[in-house]
């Protein structure tokens, strides 16, 4: 074999074994595809938002057809921000649904805005049960700021890993 074709073999080599080890660091799986603006099944749609009791109470809404993940992700967004349940300049860049279940949804920076404390863990959960109720096979959401991971968004909750719907925050 010639020093050229070694050295490309070595590097091949290195290269795949760091994208493997990059992987399983950050806990995606190698090979998983994920699929993009798939057209869900049904038309509705439930919305999540803080009620004056400090809890969350549910909206659904009914649509005459089958909703794409971008007119899903758009009426939520409307829904929460008239329900004064998110900050009214958010925005959703990308949202993807990995075959694993796990919705990623990248928000813009002000999902960070610092407002009352008291806030942040119904306010993250209106946004997690929301897009978890409102699309088939999600079971869990990973919320991304500007395209990373975070901690935490005021220090209360931890959300550097997938959220699961959370029922101890609905009205009964």
């Amino acid at each position: 074999m010639t020093n050229l074709r070694r050295s490309v073999c070595i590097w091949g080599a290195i290269l795949l074994a760091g994208a493997g080890l990059g992987c399983y660091l950050y806990g995606l799986p190698a090979a998983s595809p994920v699929r993009r603006a798939a057209v869900a099944e049904k038309g509705t749609i439930s919305v999540f938002f803080l009620n004056k009791q400090g809890r969350l109470e549910r909206k659904t809404l009914e649509g005459a057809k089958p909703l794409s993940n971008k007119e899903r992700t758009e009426i939520l967004l409307r829904e929460l921000k008239e329900a004064r349940s998110i900050p009214d300049r958010l925005k959703v860049y990308e949202l993807a649904v990995g075959e694993d279940g796990v919705l990623c949804l990248n928000l813009s920076k002000e999902f960070l805005d610092a407002d009352d404390p008291a806030r942040e863990v119904p306010m993250v959960y209106s946004i997690v049960n929301s897009f978890a109720a409102s699309f088939p096979g999600v079971r869990s959401v990973q919320l991304l700021v500007e395209g990373a991971p975070v901690w935490t968004r005021n220090g209360f909750l931890y959300i550097l890993k997938p959220l699961q719907f959370n029922r101890e925050l609905l009205e009964d």
